[in-house]
């Protein structure tokens, strides 16, 4: 139907993959926090359960609704090849990954440390109902930090497509254990830390 020909348009399209993925992912996201997430917050462990418990039954969502079909995703032209240096092959979709990576992870940093938003959120985190007392509506803020995490996760998971160059309904399966150790290594809650478990981890 129309949605097999409007993914089947992204591979001719890279901005268009990644903007429909940013923004279904988001509202997904919401929809997923307020009837999975809300219930448990509080007990990370639980988090952590229902979130993989929500990733194997989206999976299943999707194969009931649009098959187990793998659509290709061809990297744009100019992240094809690699730089030859001093007889090292350097892969230009590996740097362009790197970096993305890390200018997500120091605009992440710079707007919780250095912004009103940021700091609302870390004032949350530590007395939400201190910070609500304020008239800080810091239940909806939560709410779009959620959503925005579920965002930078498909940013997360449109690189990988690209990388292999497929999408399917197992990407999210292959890279979930990793994730689920990044987190528990780096601390829930920690940018910096899971940063570095990344690296460890990589």
């Amino acid at each position: 139907g129309w949605t097999k020909n409007w993914f089947l348009g992204l591979d001719s399209n890279p901005t268009k993959a990644l903007g429909a993925a940013l923004v279904v992912a988001g509202l997904l996201g919401l929809v997923f926090e307020r009837l999975v997430i809300k219930p448990v917050y509080g007990d990370h462990l639980k988090q952590i359960l229902v979130t993989v418990g929500g990733a194997i039954v989206i999976t299943q969502l999707i194969i009931v609704f649009w098959g187990a079909h793998e659509i290709p995703l061809p990297r744009p032209e100019v992240l094809r090849g690699a730089f030859v240096v001093g007889g090292v092959a350097f892969e230009k979709y590996r740097l362009f990954a790197v970096g993305a990576g890390l200018a997500v992870y120091w605009g992440m940093l710079a707007v919780i440390q250095y912004t009103r938003v940021g700091l609302l959120i870390r004032a949350g985190v530590e007395n939400g109902e201190m910070v609500q007392a304020l008239g800080y509506r810091i239940k909806l803020l939560f709410i779009a930090v959620f959503a925005v995490g579920t965002a930078l996760g498909a940013f997360g998971g449109v690189l990988w497509g690209f990388y292999e160059e497929l999408i399917h309904v197992e990407l999210g399966q292959q890279l979930l254990v990793d994730v689920i150790i990044v987190i528990i290594m780096g601390g829930l809650g920690s940018i910096t830390g899971c940063f570095y478990s990344a690296l460890v981890v990589g």
